[in-house]
């Protein structure tokens, strides 16, 4: 038995995974996070769990956290009775996508709060010094201040956070169609292009609350307007809520 955890900048959803996957328990990030170790603990023993992995919306190198632009740092501490694997929280989701749709080279995006990204290369996570695949923190230009501290972030523009700020309802931009309308779709879909051109993956595959919700016909056109036509990934949508967190059950299988 294994637990995998997604922390996000909203949400903390656990899974249990033996044979199968199943959702143990889904608690918001801000009220949960100072005390998330005392609560897997509680989980481990429950469920007789031998490992916990755990998908984290910051940037990891070397097995450490050294920023989360969405999640107070401060608060989370991690002493657990059991051996455990921390990852970005993008990366889960994409060695998760790869497992389950069978791409062995792929670009995994998550869009929720923030933007995340991991690259998955001959089925392995690609990690360069810990920090590869930010996508949600390249420079696309402006003066807008990001939530890591940078300006004219990707992140600024779209995502959770920055639609909130700009007192915009995510969910009414995609059931409208609206959200396809805006510049800063534009935006993500140039960044997507320039990610797919360094990297040649088989596919993208968008997850995460808003990531998940899009049409992918209208990402494949407007992703493909950007891209030389030598490049013709495919364009995929992983519909499913806990991603990371099984993700994170497969990292520790690793």
């Amino acid at each position: 038995m294994i637990l995998g955890v997604d922390v996000g900048g909203t949400n903390i959803d656990i899974v249990a995974f033996e044979k199968d996957f199943s959702h143990v328990a889904t608690y918001p990030t801000r009220d949960y996070v100072a005390k998330l170790d005392k609560l897997l603990n509680e989980l481990v023993e429950r469920y007789q769990a031998k490992a916990v992995g755990i998908g984290f919306a910051g940037w990891i190198r070397r097995g450490k956290i050294i920023k989360a632009p969405n999640i107070k740092l401060n608060d989370f501490k991690l002493k657990l009775d059991v051996p455990y694997v921390l990852d970005n929280d993008a990366n889960c989701f994409a060695l998760y996508a790869s497992h389950v749709l069978g791409f062995k080279n792929l670009i995994g995006i998550t869009i929720g709060t923030g933007i995340g990204s991991g690259i998955v290369v001959d089925g392995k996570v690609y990690r360069g010094e810990g920090l590869a695949g930010e996508i949600g923190h390249w420079f696309v230009g402006g003066n807008e201040i990001c939530t890591c501290g940078g300006r004219g972030h990707l992140e600024c523009y779209f995502g959770g956070w920055s639609f909130k700020k700009r007192s915009l309802n995510a969910i009414e931009l995609v059931e409208s169609g609206r959200i396809y309308e805006l510049e800063d779709f534009e935006k993500l879909c140039i960044c997507v292009a320039n990610a797919v051109t360094l990297l040649d993956p088989e596919a993208v595959v968008f997850g995460g609350r808003i990531g998940s919700s899009l049409n992918e016909r209208t990402l494949k056109e407007r992703i493909y307007r950007y891209l030389m036509s030598e490049f013709r990934p495919e364009i995929k949508t992983l519909n499913d809520p806990l991603a990371v967190a099984k993700g994170a059950c497969l990292m520790v299988m690793k």
